[in-house]
């Protein structure tokens, strides 16, 4: 049996880049509402406050994001886990 090797994760952008939530959420694809509720319950990507209204995320946070829920097969999802 040959077993194909996953290729290495493309990095969206420059690793230490802080993503603006508009920029983020374009990278994931995404609604700016949708991060905030991930924010709300802790789902999503890391992120930083820089003060109570403005929030970043690193790219490489983002990576490290994707990377985790990568899946090969529908056999890996995780029912009721997140």
């Amino acid at each position: 049996m040959v077993y194909k090797q996953k290729p290495r994760p493309r990095p969206l952008a420059d690793t230490d880049k802080l993503c603006s939530v508009d920029e983020a959420a374009e990278l994931l694809g995404v609604a700016p509402q949708t991060l905030a509720h991930w924010r709300v319950r802790g789902t999503g990507p890391r992120y930083i406050t820089l003060s109570a209204r403005c929030v970043r995320y690193r790219a490489s946070d983002i990576q490290l994001w994707l990377n985790d829920r990568e899946k090969d097969s529908t056999a890996e999802n995780e029912r009721g886990s997140r």
